[in-house]
Order: structure tokens, then C-alpha cells, then sequence
């Protein structure tokens, strides 16, 4: 090889070690919190010389690294790159590890959290006051005044709404449940509207390359093995490993919600992992944050996806099986029927996190 294009490849050799470690470096520390039982720390820096998440730096994030550090031990024990710092609070305790959101990516504890500690803990969670409600750049304080009672302010301090029950972003805009029960809609500067803003988003943000995730359901002699891969920008997947066992006893069926024992999306599309169990008579959904629970009868042509226990109605892990009828959602509210305590029919609306409203 002549001597000048031994220069040329050192010289890209170099550039690409530096990009690379420039790349890496992050600065400051942001979020820090604990775990229930103080062993452990968490906490974000954020990307010192590149932020390639243009999309975000001009709502105030950035991308950089979450770091679990051990209290006990004076160390960083994990560490995991994140999209934006504030996605820290989507990252949660278990006995063994600390998960994001969906369990994307897990960072194992060197040892392990009490159950009982951490259930105490999530009981003593503070109910939250006021919190800030953002949409395409749009920034407005919400706040609790009292029960069942919330005022919006923009970022001047301007009461614009008050003695609303509820609100919550849609897509180019807001939906809000009033003082009488009735469903109202908001552009994106809470200016009334007529009837919902159209779905389509003005403006979408997608990563070019980003994790791709595959799983599939096989099965052997006494067992249906769930398997997942994890990849980067393409769908060739070589390194499926075991996540769970399901005995094939007494099961008829097995699928994800897709209805097909194979699954794959990207980072840009997540979907949920949940596995179908079809025993005949009965169903059960098996999730990995929350095990498996059984109902009489699942419908997973709605979303989210309605379940049936002893002919009262619910949605999968967002309300209990407890209404006479439940509607679709309309965005994030859906009506109910339900019987109350002295057998008297109640009815109103459930927001997406359970909450209810009732007339």
C-alpha cells in the first residue's frame, strides 16, 4: 500500500476514534433522585459537544445519558444513552433492576431492592398539584384548586381556563371535560373550537437510525418460549434469546396482540409486547411489567383493549373490570355505566389513566 494512502486511512482511523469519543462526552447533572430504599441513585448528563436531537433542543431538552450510581459504594454502576434528559422520569425501580418505560432497556442492581419497600413507597407517592402541559411548543401550567378541579394558565401566569375536570393533549390541540360533564375541544392556543382539531400532525419527528425490536412465540414440547432481539436500523435479527415460558397445558392458542406469534417495530413506532393466552373458555394477557391477569373475554380490535370478567367491562390495565357498558374512547375519554354502591346506575367519563368523572 503506497505511503500516502496509509496516511489518508490513518487519518479517517483517527477522525472516526475522535467523533466517536466526542460523541460520548456529557456534562452536568440533572434529575437526580433515589431509590425507596436510598442504596441507589439516578440522574442525567446531558451531551456536551453533540446534540443530534435537534427536534427537541428547541423545547429546552437535550439527548445525553442516565447514570445509576451506588450509593453504598461511591460508584456508577449503569449507564444507557436517552433521547431527551427529562425522559429520566419515565425510568422505574423494581427489586432487581431499574427499567424505562415499557422495559426498552433494563440496568440490573447489584443487589436487590425490598418488594415491601418499594410498594411502601409507591404508596407514599405525593399527589400532584399542578403540572405543565405541553403541545408543538405550546407550554401552559395546570392546577388543582380542588377536587375534581383544575384552572390552565399560559406561561405569563394568565388564567385561561377554570373549574374544568379535565384536559389533556390531542393532536393539534386539547380535549377538556368541563364543569357540566360535557367534552369540549381546544386549539393549540386554548382558543374554543366547534368540534375536535383534525389528527393529522403538523409536524412530525421520526429517527433515521434508531433500535429495532423482534419477538416471536416458539414452541417445544411442554413449553411456548417468548423470545426477543434487539437490533439497530434493519430487521435481521440473529441472537433471539428466552424472556419467558408459557406451559403449553391446557392452552389452545398463543399470539401478540397482532394476532401473529411474530412481532417487530422500531424505536419511532413502539408497540406493546403483551402475549395472548388463549385457554378455550378463558383468556389471559401476559405482560412482562405486570404478569398475567385472566378475563372471560378480550377485544383487541379496540385500543385500548377492552376486557370482560363476570359481565362487567374495563380496559386493560388502565380500569378495573367494573362497568355495566364502557364506549370507546373519544381521544382520551371514554363514557361509562356503572352501579354504585347503593345499586344506583352512575354514569360519566374515564380518562386514559383510569381516573373517573361521573355526571
Amino acid at each position: 500500500m503506497k505511503l500516502p494512502i496509509k496516511i489518508l486511512l490513518g487519518i479517517l482511523t483517527c477522525t472516526l476514534i475522535a467523533l466517536y469519543w466526542f460523541s460520548n462526552q456529557t456534562e452536568g447533572e440533572y434529575y437526580r433522585r433515589h431509590s425507596p430504599d436510598g442504596q441507589y441513585s439516578i440522574y442525567a448528563s446531558r451531551n456536551k459537544y453533540f446534540n443530534l436531537d435537534i427536534a427537541f433542543s428547541n423545547f429546552g431538552d437535550k439527548g445525553g445519558k442516565i447514570h445509576l450510581y451506588d450509593e453504598l459504594e461511591n460508584k456508577i454502576i449503569g449507564t444507557a444513552s436517552i433521547a431527551m434528559i427529562s425522559n429520566i422520569n419515565e425510568w422505574f425501580w423494581s427489586e432487581e433492576e431499574l427499567h424505562s418505560k415499557g422495559s426498552i432497556i433494563n440496568i440490573k442492581l447489584p443487589r436487590k431492592i425490598s418488594t415491601k419497600t418499594i410498594n411502601k413507597y409507591n404508596k407514599s407517592l405525593p399527589v400532584k398539584d399542578s403540572w405543565n402541559l405541553f403541545n408543538q411548543g405550546k407550554q401552559y401550567k395546570v392546577e388543582k384548586i380542588s377536587h375534581r378541579k383544575l384552572k390552565v394558565s399560559d406561561e405569563n401566569g394568565k388564567i385561561l381556563l377554570q373549574d374544568i375536570e379535565h384536559i389533556s393533549q390531542i393532536n393539534n390541540g386539547f380535549q377538556v371535560l368541563n364543569k357540566s360533564k360535557e367534552i369540549a375541544y381546544y386549539d393549540l392556543g386554548l382558543n374554543k373550537l366547534q368540534k375536535a382539531p383534525p389528527i393529522q400532525k403538523e409536524f412530525s419527528e421520526i429517527c433515521g437510525n434508531v433500535n429495532t425490536y423482534g419477538f416471536r412465540i416458539e414452541e417445544n414440547e411442554k413449553y411456548f418460549l417468548i423470545k426477543k432481539a434487539v437490533g439497530f436500523t434493519n430487521y435481521s435479527f440473529n441472537d433471539y434469546k428466552i424472556i419467558d415460558a408459557v406451559s403449553i397445558e391446557k392452552v389452545k392458542d398463543i399470539y401478540f396482540l397482532n394476532k401473529k406469534r411474530e412481532l417487530t417495530f422500531d424505536a419511532n413506532f413502539l408497540e406493546k409486547e403483551d402475549v395472548v393466552i388463549d385457554f378455550g373458555t378463558y383468556f389471559g394477557i401476559l405482560s412482562n411489567q405486570y404478569g398475567i391477569q385472566y378475563f372471560d373475554s378480550i377485544d383487541l380490535s379496540k385500543n385500548p383493549i377492552k376486557v370482560m370478567r363476570n359481565k362487567l367491562y374495563g380496559y386493560y390495565n388502565i380500569t378495573q373490570t367494573q362497568y355495566l357498558d364502557l364506549q370507546p374512547f373519544e381521544f382520551n375519554l371514554a363514557k361509562f355505566k356503572k352501579r354504585g354502591p347503593d345499586g344506583e346506575i352512575m354514569v360519566g367519563f374515564v380518562d386514559n389513566k383510569g381516573n373517573k368523572h361521573i355526571k
